[in-house]
């Protein structure tokens, strides 16, 4: 083998050396000034000094020194006493934090309730739903005077000055109320299920109800 061929080979060898070094290198950053050298061991002449902040890539260690690639400057063996890892830097570009965003929603007997959050807060109750009732009105609209009864309770006689002189109802939670023309549920009957403010053929014309 001529010299020509083996300087052709060390050189391809040695190209190989540094990709794969390249390949495994590890960010660096050096923590005060230090001597760079072209050898792991302070016999080895000196080529050029790392300053305290200086960014490498750290591409082999030998016991105490690593061989460092810089950007700028003469490459070569510094002492690993004055290296630490480099911290990954953040992409450049604008960045805006995560807000989370929360959502909820909860059914009961008076219908859906919602409720939603901004933050790492806990998600507020949700109101509570409304108890079941039956409310009674002498005038249309849901005005005028009132009484409210829950469900199970029933009059199979109404009396005085609410004997037919219901106009309007509200039903809430739920519940259900069946209304009557006649005492004892006689007569021509209904079944309610949602408010009415007004109750046409049924106007001032209630005298016994049940409350489901």
């Amino acid at each position: 083998m001529n010299i020509k061929h083996i300087t052709a080979v060390s050189s391809a060898a040695a190209v190989v050396l540094l990709s794969t070094a390249a390949a495994f290198a590890q960010p660096g950053i050096a923590t005060g000034a230090v001597n760079v050298r072209t050898g792991p061991g302070t016999s080895h002449a000196k080529v050029g000094t790392l300053s305290a902040g200086e960014l490498v890539d750290v591409l082999d260690c030998q016991g105490s020194w690593c061989f460092v690639d810089r950007n700028a400057g003469t490459d070569g063996w510094v002492s690993a006493n004055y290296l630490k890892p480099a911290a990954a830097q953040p992409a450049p570009g604008p960045s805006k934090p995560d807000i989370p965003f929360n959502f909820g929603v909860t059914v009961g007997p008076g219908g859906p309730a919602f409720s939603f959050g901004i933050g790492d807060a806990p998600l507020p109750a949700p109101p509570a739903p409304a108890a079941p009732k039956v409310c009674f009105f002498k005038s249309t609209n849901f005005s005028g005077s009132q009484f409210c009864v829950s469900p199970g309770d029933s009059n199979p006689t109404l009396a005085g000055s609410w004997n037919n002189a219901i106009s309007s109802i509200s039903v809430e939670g739920g519940a259900q109320v069946t209304i009557c023309k006649n005492s004892w549920y006689g007569g021509m009957c209904t079944t309610i299920t949602t408010s009415k403010s007004s109750l046409g053929t049924y106007d001032n014309a209630i005298s016994s109800f049940q409350a489901l």
